[in-house]
């Protein structure tokens, strides 16, 4: 791997702008990638830049283009089912919940701002996602999965979802939010 000698940050905050590319920075932004990360796709070439001066400038074509591709070793076999028994059951709360008129934005900014700051992770949770619907998109399906071996005590689950209401308060409707409570049967 190259040294940042060759490809050195620059802090200089007056960078022109150049319509039609990106800095690193802007790029690892849009991708949410470690800089050093995008440094290394163009370092191997899975990224294309060019040099100007100092810096180096990623076309926003390929940016928008780019797929990162499977992390870590992909699978050969696809996981059997499997029936969880006794204290090992998992448990899954389903909360649908609509995006305020006007709000989308701001939304996918703020769930930008939980996701960076590594806010609302639930405690114990195997599996948080929050979902939009394909159909209607201003439906929002959020879904936190417990073992119930690590499952923590009501009161703290409810704890964090007023923590995520409050953060999302003005970009959600939690008036006409709907909460179901599930135990899983089968999981892979």
């Amino acid at each position: 791997m190259r040294s940042n000698k060759l490809f050195p940050m620059s802090n200089n905050a007056d960078l022109p702008n150049i319509t039609g590319f990106l800095t690193i920075k802007e790029a690892a932004q849009i991708l949410a990638l470690a800089e050093r990360t995008v440094y290394e796709y163009v370092e191997t070439g899975r990224l294309p830049a060019v040099r100007a001066a100092d810096i180096l400038l990623i076309p926003q074509e390929e940016v928008a283009n780019f797929r990162r591709g499977n992390t870590g070793r992909p699978r050969k076999n696809t996981p059997p089912w499997r029936i969880s028994s006794g204290k090992n059951v998992q448990h899954m709360v389903l909360i649908h919940v609509q995006i305020r008129s006007g709000k989308e934005d701001t939304f996918f900014q703020r769930l930008d701002l939980i996701r960076q700051e590594n806010r609302h992770t639930f405690p114990g949770t195997v599996i948080r996602s929050i979902a939009s619907n394909t159909a209607h998109p201003e439906q929002i399906t959020i879904i936190l999965i417990w073992r119930g071996t690590v499952m923590p005590h009501k009161e703290d689950i409810n704890v964090a979802l007023e923590a995520l209401k409050k953060d999302l308060m003005d970009e959600l409707d939690w008036d006409t939010a709907q909460y179901t409570e599930n135990t899983v049967l089968m999981h892979t």
